[in-house]
């Protein structure tokens, strides 16, 4: 267990040696050896953990979108929480964590358009990555919808608004190297207003 425990702490240090590498060089520019020299370790020890800059790469992405999963499953889990403010948190909770992670999706858009040319399938590739949270935003709705917080709508155009509005902030964060998040989360918030059911008026 103390091994695993081990392997999981030398392979995080890695990554974050890594995503400064990235972050200063870019992902073309960075190479195996490089990331190997970054960490004082050999390419032979690099390979214990990674088989190449592309998995390097993949692993924070994996790590991020995993650490995220987690954390809302237990949101979701909460029998205290509603619905309602347990879509609001998650997805409050959302932008924070593309705000801590903006390195990381600064260099992410150059590589997508990197794949992209490459003639890979850009959209199925980040589909696959966040199927998991979309459908914990599913799961959200679907029970909102059950006990009447929310209104009859289509669960997949809902979660297609609100995942669509954070997608929109880390266009404006990685690309337009702007985003407000006071404002984002009120556009969150006003697009969640629009789910609720019909209160009756006291």
């Amino acid at each position: 267990m103390a091994i695993v425990v081990e392997h999981e702490k030398r392979k995080r240090e890695i990554l974050a040696k890594a995503m400064e590498l990235f972050c200063r060089d870019g992902y073309e520019d960075v190479t195996f050896q490089k990331i190997a020299d970054a960490c004082g370790i050999t390419r032979t020890t690099l390979y214990i953990y990674f088989r190449s800059k592309h998995e390097v790469f993949n692993f924070s992405i994996k790590q991020l979108t995993s650490d995220l999963e987690v954390n809302f499953l237990k949101i979701i889990k909460d029998p205290a929480i509603t619905a309602e403010a347990c879509l609001r948190r998650i997805t409050s909770e959302a932008i924070d964590a593309c705000v801590s992670n903006k390195s990381l999706f600064e260099i992410l858009v150059p590589y997508l358009n990197g794949l992209y040319k490459a003639g890979e399938n850009v959209y199925d590739r980040v589909k696959r990555r966040t199927i998991r949270i979309t459908h914990l935003l599913s799961m959200i709705i679907i029970r909102g919808q059950k006990n009447g917080e929310f209104r009859k709508f289509s669960v997949k155009a809902a979660n297609d608004l609100l995942f669509g509005l954070i997608v929109e902030s880390i266009f404006k964060m990685a690309v337009l190297h702007n985003i407000e998040v006071s404002a984002v989360k009120a556009s969150l918030n006003l697009a969640i207003d629009g789910l609720l059911a019909k209160r009756p008026e006291n």
